[in-house]
């Protein structure tokens, strides 16, 4: 997880943070409101044992075309020793028929230069700073910064059983999320019990691995909890702090 990444980032921090990004929304007709969110990001790992890597911070900001979204990460401990102690990420992208549409992203550790990432929708091309592309798969396409608002989305049935593919700029990749489960559960946070929709995806080939979410209703479905599983690993980022 780097940044906010809000998992998100993905929100892989898996000795990485979580960062989140920038967007432009309609969800559900309502569209998202500017929102900062805060969070404190855990490890439990059998190798290491728990440990808190860090603070993510993400804050949504309206955009002259839709919402931007600039992330930070704090590292703590370990996870600064192994990453550095900042990393940001920035991304735009805006909300069609309840999806996100990703426009461009960047993070880095030291300024938002280190990874690019641009999409050509009309050639499917995921293209790269330096050069390089990837194939855009067909379906439902977004990136590790805008994911954790992307998630909003998730809450409407008709994804269950699709597969959500993250774009992932800092190592070139696309990882392939089917949405497996939604459920209403209460979520026991520092503010008290919340109302959440719980949206748990599986790792397409890999079902060990899954991303939960815990999204606010009353905060246009932001999580209030990311949390990525592996064999041996749990990171989690939980939120501290929400300021509309």
């Amino acid at each position: 997880m780097t940044g906010y990444a809000i998992f998100a980032g993905l929100l892989l921090i898996g000795f990485a943070l979580l960062n989140p990004g920038v967007a432009e929304a309609q969800l559900s007709s309502k569209p998202l409101e500017p929102i900062s969110i805060a969070y404190t990001v855990s490890l439990v790992s059998e190798k290491y044992g728990s440990a808190t890597l860090g603070k993510a911070q993400t804050t949504l900001s309206k955009a002259a075309k839709g919402y931007s979204v600039l992330s930070a990460t704090k590292a703590e401990g370990m996870a600064a020793i192994l990453m550095g102690s900042n990393i940001q990420e920035s991304c735009t992208f805006v909300m069609e028929n309840g999806r996100a549409i990703s426009n461009h992203y960047a993070g880095g550790r030291h300024d938002l230069k280190d990874y690019v990432v641009n999409f050509d929708w009309q050639g499917r091309k995921v293209n790269f700073g330096d050069g390089e592309s990837l194939d855009m798969p067909p379906g439902y396409v977004v990136d590790t910064c805008n994911l954790p608002f992307a998630a909003a989305s998730f809450k409407d049935d008709a994804l269950t059983g699709e597969t959500v593919y993250v774009i992932d700029g800092k190592k070139k990749r696309i990882r392939g999320y089917i949405l497996k489960s939604t459920e209403q559960v209460v979520l026991n946070t520092r503010f008290g019990n919340i109302e959440t929709l719980k949206v748990v995806l599986e790792r397409e080939l890999i079902p060990e691995r899954t991303l939960t979410f815990w999204l606010s209703p009353e905060n246009s479905y932001v999580p209030l909890k990311m949390e990525e599983l592996r064999p041996g690993r749990a990171t989690t980022m939980m939120v501290d702090q929400i300021e509309s």
